[in-house]
């Protein structure tokens, strides 16, 4: 009997690690690029990017022809999901123009906690004791980072720079609940949503900046974050939660953070002081904890159902 070939392309343990890598080095890059380029610049020219491929890829696969059939109504839908996705890195470019990368990054690490606080009245999800313990160690967690551990004497270090990296991590809350209400072609709705944030980034380049040609270096940088983090990026998640569990993939996710300050220690050089590893700790496990409340819930269901049918 012959052996079977593994498709390593559908495998969450060959996706996953490039994705992590993708995702990771949002931060570090984007900080490196606003040395040289402003926010409104890094969006318009990722964006840019995102768009001129998505309409090569529909063009190529002519799925033009749906979007004509769309209502009003699901047109204004992904209008709103777009300026969502556009607030996110909006914000979150805001904060690094002004807070170091590691305190940006972990703040904007709270959005699972959002997520999770926006699913209770917009999908009536049930708010359970271990939601409710992520919950708090998130916010613990962002009140030790952005006080630097003085907890007696509350001060900021750029409370602009916080707020907007909290403002991100809330446009993803909201984004990924409303999102899931979408019934439309996933990829032509992404191809739109981008879109969207695209003429948005123009307008608020034309209210803000000006146009700027980047240097061959800044371009590179601004291509991988819209290749990673809009158009490859997509393919590969969607990919792999074809081909494997959702949990295996969530549980990737986790991974994440520490990737993301892999990337700014190396990259950018920042060093974490004793205060930020704690609210780091805190942010990171908040999630996993919330994972570990559902599946414990549910083995609990499961235990009493099997009970109840002997």
């Amino acid at each position: 009997m012959k052996n079977q070939k593994i498709d390593v392309t559908k495998s969450p343990y060959f996706l996953m690690p490039i994705l992590l890598l993708m995702w990771g080095s949002l931060a570090a890059i984007s900080k490196l690029l606003l040395n040289n380029l402003d926010s409104y610049q890094v969006l318009f020219y990722m964006y840019g990017i995102g768009v001129a491929a998505f309409f090569i890829i529909v063009v190529f696969k002519g799925k033009f022809s749906a979007i004509l059939s769309w209502k009003r109504s699901e047109f204004a839908f992904l209008c709103l999901c777009g300026t969502l996705s556009f607030l996110y890195d909006f914000f979150y470019l805001k904060s690094l123009e002004r807070i170091p990368a590691v305190e940006a990054s972990m703040l904007n690490y709270l959005f699972p906690i959002f997520i999770v606080i926006f699913a209770i009245p917009i999908h009536k999800e049930k708010l359970t004791v271990s939601k409710s313990l992520s919950i708090v160690m998130g916010f613990m967690g962002t009140l030790l980072l952005v006080t630097k551990g003085d907890l007696a004497n509350v001060t900021f270090t750029n409370f602009t720079g916080d707020l907007f990296a909290i403002l991100a991590a809330v446009s993803w809350g909201l984004f990924t609940n409303l999102i899931k209400k979408n019934k439309k072609d996933m990829f032509l709705s992404t191809f739109f949503i981008t879109f969207t944030a695209f003429v948005l980034s123009v307008g608020s380049m034309l209210l803000s900046s000006e146009f700027l040609i980047p240097q061959r270096t800044d371009f590179f940088g601004v291509s991988w974050l819209s290749i990673s983090n809009i158009v490859l990026g997509f393919f590969l998640y969607f990919r792999a939660l074809k081909y494997s569990p959702a949990s295996l993939i969530a549980s990737f996710t986790f991974f994440t953070p520490f990737v993301t300050l892999v990337f700014i220690v190396i990259l950018l050089g920042e060093k974490l002081t004793i205060s930020d590893y704690f609210a780091a700790l805190l942010i990171i496990f908040s999630v996993p904890i919330q994972k570990v409340g559902t599946l414990v819930g549910k083995k609990k269901s499961q235990l009493i159902n099997k009970g109840n049918n002997i």
